[in-house]
């Protein structure tokens, strides 16, 4: 699963993170990689939403869920650690979350403040896997070009199979995402050809910004894909953007 949690904002426009935790669990992925997490953040209630997310999805599913995060930026307001609700300045970044067990984390920086973050899941035969979360505009193709070039060398350092996942903030016919279209297969389009999708493509309002590519192979295959409506899923909105799963058997 790839979701970005809009900082636990739901669609009522409240901080909520119960209903991302409630969305994670009920879909009950085994990796989730996040954008949009934060600590310490005041607008958010100070929380440490790794830590947050980690213990709310073991309490619903009762399965024991790990976490791994990595921040792709910082502010100078300490006002939560200075009221003694944090432990340091704002943050925000990019999280890993299974209940598969993973290996300690691995990132790479990417121009305009951004990171590929990548774990490796230990009872898939050690799949490799890289989440990130690239500039948004339409000013921005150019930086996003970047981006991507500097993630791809990097993720394909992994070797293969290994899936790339994340919040794009563009669409598929974007010029700029071309090369990861040349490069690796998309588990939706893949999905949707082999008659295994289920929800509607736009994850974000009525656009298309959310993937999973991933190198295809004897060791890799795609079964399905989904973009899980997080209404009907737990009767709110969990976000503004919609999960995107895509489920493989790993040999």
């Amino acid at each position: 699963m790839t979701f970005n949690i809009q900082h636990g904002i739901d669609g009522t426009s409240r901080y909520n993170l119960q209903s991302a935790i409630a969305a994670i669990a009920r879909a009950q992925p085994d990796i989730v990689g996040l954008q949009e997490v934060t600590r310490n953040h005041p607008f958010y209630g100070c929380d440490d939403q790794p830590a947050r997310l980690a213990s709310g999805v073991t309490a619903a599913t009762g399965q024991a869920w790990d976490v791994r995060y990595q921040q792709e930026w910082f502010t100078p307001d300490v006002s939560c650690q200075q009221t003694g609700r944090g432990d340091g300045p704002e943050t925000e970044g990019l999280a890993f979350l299974t209940r598969r067990g993973m290996t300690s984390a691995s990132t790479t920086p990417l121009p305009d403040s951004r990171i590929g973050l990548q774990v490796a899941v230990r009872d898939a035969y050690g799949l490799p896997v890289v989440v990130t979360h690239l500039t948004s505009g339409g000013s921005a193709s150019g930086t996003r070009r970047q981006q991507i070039d500097k993630l791809l060398a990097w993720a394909q350092s992994f070797g293969q199979p290994v899936v790339i996942m994340g919040d794009f903030n563009v669409g598929p016919d974007a010029a700029e995402m071309q090369p990861v279209f040349a490069g690796f297969d998309d588990g939706w389009t893949g999905a949707l050809r082999a008659g295994r999708a289920t929800g509607n493509a736009n994850s974000h309002g009525s656009l298309r910004v959310d993937y999973i590519f991933f190198a295809p192979g004897p060791s890799l295959s795609l079964d399905a894909a989904e973009v899980v409506n997080t209404i009907a899923l737990i009767g709110v909105a969990a976000s503004d953007h919609e999960p995107v799963v895509a489920s493989f058997t790993v040999r």
